[in-house]
Parts: structure tokens; sequence; C-alpha cells
């Protein structure tokens, strides 16, 4: 079995009545998140989406436990899901960064501070999800690790070949009861001020998903350019990556799902696995020919390096989560 350098994921997810992802509140009125994009045809339109970060955050939801379970370092940050991760609640960590110790220098011992490189290792050894998921170390100089896993936004498609949109968000009025002590500001003892009235966003359409996970980079120092965690435990943290990415599909939390929980009515798309140092492939599914591009796309870099990257579609969300368990399965990761 050869390593899988990365892993490409593109598809269309369909959510219904969903408010993952909103701007804010204006008064009463919540803001959904709106973007402007250029269509396949070439024209503008404004769609609903749900930004990388939010996808990002679903994923590292899922991907802290599965670490946890799979017995690999968390940092105290990381395990209580502080988006500082290493860094926060790490006094260790902040003073190996900043302060003067013993460290090896050309086989011999002397006190210095750290160097980046240095650094950058502890960061991977000392905690699995940093080394995934990023974080930028500001502690006596600035050192930046970048994420191994690449979110775009998720964007409602604009319409049909027949002009119908695909993607809409209505406003509905919602009554939340208001306690003791907030009458006064809402109305007195009228009925609105036993009440507070405001206006929800909900979301439904068709959205594009791309993401990348640069499985190659697990454990590896991107300073020195050497891994400096051991196969097994790269093993162990990619199939965990992609057993994350699986459980992002299949249950993408983020704001309102108490009362938003999104309908997940239908998944289709493609994934692709590269062996080289080649990427695996990516076409937006904004475009609808997007599966063929991409298949397309796998045979021009197999022609440069033979067999180096797999290409498998899937019509479900069921027929997605098993291919890529088939590939966390059968997951190898590069020697060196």
């Amino acid at each position: 079995m050869t390593s899988a350098n990365s892993l490409s994921l593109c598809a269309r997810v369909t959510l219904d009545l969903h408010s993952l992802n909103n701007e804010g509140t204006e008064g009463n009125q919540q803001q959904t998140r709106m973007v402007h994009i250029i269509d396949q045809k070439g024209r503008r339109a404004v769609v609903n989406a749900i930004s990388g970060d939010m996808f990002k955050h679903i994923l590292v939801e899922h991907l802290i436990p599965l670490l946890k379970e799979a017995q690999q370092p968390l940092s105290p940050g990381a395990k209580v899901h502080d988006a500082d991760r290493i860094n926060a609640l790490n006094q260790a960590f902040v003073d190996f960064c900043e302060k003067e110790q013993d460290l090896i220098t050309n086989g011999k011992k002397e006190k210095r501070k750290a160097t980046e490189s240095e650094i950058m290792t502890k960061i991977l050894t000392d905690c699995s999800l940093t080394d995934m998921a990023g974080a930028l170390v500001t502690r006596g100089r600035s050192v930046g690790r970048k994420s191994v896993a690449e979110f775009g936004w998720v964007v409602g498609l604009p319409e049909n070949s027949a002009g119908e949109p695909l993607t809409t968000t209505e406003q509905y009025f919602h009554v939340k009861y208001a306690p003791e002590g907030r009458e006064a500001a809402t109305g007195g003892e009228t009925v609105a001020g036993k009440q507070a009235i405001f206006h929800r966003p909900v979301s439904s359409g068709i959205y594009a998903l791309i993401c990348n996970l640069d499985l190659c980079r697990v454990g590896l120092n991107d300073i020195t350019r050497q891994y400096v965690v051991d196969p097994a435990g790269r093993k162990t943290r990619a199939k965990a990556l992609v057993h994350a990415l699986i459980a992002t599909l299949l249950k993408p939390t983020g704001a309102q799902r108490n009362t938003q929980n999104p309908h997940i009515v239908a998944c289709e798309g493609v994934v692709t696995v590269s062996s080289t140092s080649l990427p695996a492939p990516t076409v937006s599914p904004l475009h609808d020919n997007y599966r063929d591009q991409v298949s397309h796309a796998a045979t021009v870099l197999n022609g440069i390096k033979a067999n180096g990257v797999t290409v498998t579609n899937f019509d479900t969300l069921a027929d997605g989560a098993r291919v890529m368990a088939d590939v966390a399965a059968n997951l190898q990761v590069p020697s060196e």
C-alpha cells in the first residue's frame, strides 16, 4: 500500500433549515452570512454561506475526542477545547519558549533559549491537535504551525439550469420569555415586557464544500523538514483526522443547533488521494461538472507520476463516509 500524502474532498451537501453561521445581530434581528460569488457562467450572485472557519471549528470539535481515544498527546488547552491550543493553560511551554535552559547544540549541552525549530518540535510532540489544527506561538518569538486541514467557504449554489434559486434564506419571528429584571427594557408590564421578540434567519439549499488534508505534514517539523513523531504516531493522528472529517459531514455542529439542527437531505461528491508530492486535485462543486474535472485532472497527474492519484465518486452521505473510512483503514504515512 502506497502512502497517502494528501486527501481532498469536493462535495455538494443539501442542508435544510439551518443557521450554522451568522454575521451578528442588529437590534433584534440576526443577520445571516451572505457572500458575493461569480458562478460558472461568469455572472455575479449573492448567496448564503458558511465560513471555512466554522467548518474547521466543527472538525476540531470532532477531532479532540478521537485523539483522546487514540491516546495521542494533548496540551492542557487542547484538552479543554481552547482555541489557543498549546499556548493556553501551559506555563511549562511558555517557559520553554521564553527562558534559558539546558539544551543540546552540536552534541554538547549549553544554557540558552530554544530556537524556532526546537519550539516547533515541542509543539508537535506535546500536542497532536496543534500538530494538525495549527496555532501561532508568540511567546518570546513568533512560530507558526500551519494547519494540516484546509477548508474553503461552504457556499450555496446560486441557481439551477432553469434559473431557479438553489439556496434561500428567510427571517422568522421568534419570541423568547424575558426573565424578571428585563421587563423595563422590553416594555414594562405589557405583553412585550414579558417576552423578548426578535427575528432569526433560517437557510436551506445545496452547498459546495471543498476540503484538503495535507496528511504528509502530520508530525513534520516545517522548519527542519524532518519528522519528529514516529510513524505509528503519525498514522494514528492521520487516521483520526480523516475520521473527524467523516464526522464533520455526519454532524456539522455550529450555531443554534439546539433548535435548528440542520436537515442533511443529500450529499454527493468525490474524494481524491495523492500518494506523491503532487496535490490531490480539487475543483469547486459550484461547477456542475466538478467531478468530471477532478477525474480529468487526476488523469493528467497520473500521466506525470503513474498511479499517483486515486479518484472515488460517491452519491450519498453513507457512501462518502464509507469511502473516507476505507482511506483511513488502509492509510500509510510517508516514511521520511
